[in-house]
């Protein structure tokens, strides 16, 4: 515990004189010498102290991905995601048949070695075609929720810096289009633009930009009184300066944790209004359009329903559990709402053991030296 202590006593005074722009005298040159990592590359001081001290130093970016493979959930979902999309982009190369190809004599085929998800009413191959629905029905859905943050993030951004006018205008319309029920609302817009895939998309956006402008507006309003905001416009940086390079940098991690857990609503409205028949038409294989086809034959052949169904089930929840797992690796404060969490911290915060029992000598030698700066520093 005392070398634990040491250490940090010894991190925090070389921020401050790293801050101060200061030099270490020369007569604790022992603490630079050793600023150097295995490799040979220079390291800052206080990483230095930190691994001569015996703490595991380690860089921001590891410790981000290690403590978002730690969260099993969000491992999973994460896993399940990653292999749909390399299935998809494989899928010409993976599907065992032509997804459009129909073959009379084998319809209704069950579950074989030679179609692992039998056939449909016309004898296409459905594992040929929930490969190739993939890419038709993430690409949408990653189309869609890309156009409404874009839009969401522009129009937020302008209603939280500009005020008066724009922010009347865009959040009364906002009001308007929240009061309305969504798929009533898609299904309006969706029916006067008429059926197709860029229409489709077109719909999903304009429908599902109105919560990204809230969140934008609330978040931007609060970051505008900052510091920084203030040192910026003293400066006389103009107002489109300082939206897009102080104000929405520090939205990205709420807006990309809203996003991937948007994903999932998305792609459950693009299936949606592609099962009502305002998607792509037959016989482009979609998982909605997929799950229209087979509803005249539940009684018949009720796994034509299951495989699309069960695809869009698995995504939903694998976009869920990788958006909270991002969620808490970028918000600090949702730790400690997890169980565990306080063992994990004096887990991480315990000094190493030694096997030969008292602290090597480095350690000594370093302790006796901070003791010296500290001296030096209350006199």
């Amino acid at each position: 515990m005392r070398s634990t202590a040491f250490s940090t006593r010894a991190y925090d005074w070389s921020q401050r004189r790293e801050r101060a722009g200061g030099e270490r005298p020369d007569k604790h040159s022992a603490l630079r010498s050793g600023a150097t990592a295995a490799g040979g590359d220079p390291v800052s001081t206080s990483e230095a102290v930190l691994r001569q001290a015996g703490d595991a130093f380690v860089p921001v970016r590891r410790r981000a991905f290690r403590r978002l493979l730690k969260d099993r959930t969000a491992a999973v979902g994460l896993i399940i995601v990653l292999l749909v999309v390399l299935a998809a982009l494989l899928a010409p190369w993976l599907a065992t048949h032509d997804p459009v190809e129909t073959n009379f004599s084998d319809r209704f085929s069950p579950v074989s070695r030679k179609h692992p998800m039998g056939t449909d009413n016309l004898g296409r191959d459905v594992f040929s075609r929930i490969l190739h629905g993939a890419r038709l029905s993430l690409g949408m859905a990653l189309s869609a929720t890309i156009g409404i943050t874009v839009l969401g993030v522009l129009l937020g951004l302008v209603a939280g810096m500009y005020g008066r006018f724009a922010e009347t205008v865009i959040m009364r319309a906002v009001d308007v289009l929240l009061a309305l029920p969504t798929l009533i609302l898609a299904l309006v817009v969706v029916g006067l633009l008429g059926q197709g895939l860029r229409n489709l998309i077109i719909t999903i956006i304009l429908v599902g930009w109105p919560r990204y402008a809230r969140l934008v507006r609330g978040m931007s309003l609060k970051i505008r009184e900052q510091d920084f905001v203030e040192a910026a416009r003293a400066v006389g940086a103009t107002r489109p300066r300082i939206m897009f390079r102080h104000v929405a940098p520090n939205l990205l991690g709420p807006i990309v944790v809203f996003s991937t857990l948007d994903l999932g609503s998305v792609l459950l409205s693009v299936s949606g209004l592609s099962f009502l028949g305002f998607g792509v038409g037959p016989p482009t294989p979609e998982w909605g359009a997929m799950l229209a086809e087979a509803r005249p034959f539940l009684d018949r052949a009720p796994q034509l329903l299951f495989w699309p169904g069960a695809a869009i089930t698995l995504m939903v929840l694998a976009f869920n559990l990788a958006g909270d797992g991002l969620r808490d690796l970028l918000d600090p404060r949702t730790v400690e709402s997890t169980p565990g969490w306080e063992r994990r911290l004096r887990k991480r915060r315990r000094p190493p053991a030694h096997p030969t029992g008292p602290a090597p000598a480095d350690i000594e030698v370093l302790r006796t030296a901070a003791r010296g700066v500290a001296g030096a520093g209350t006199s």
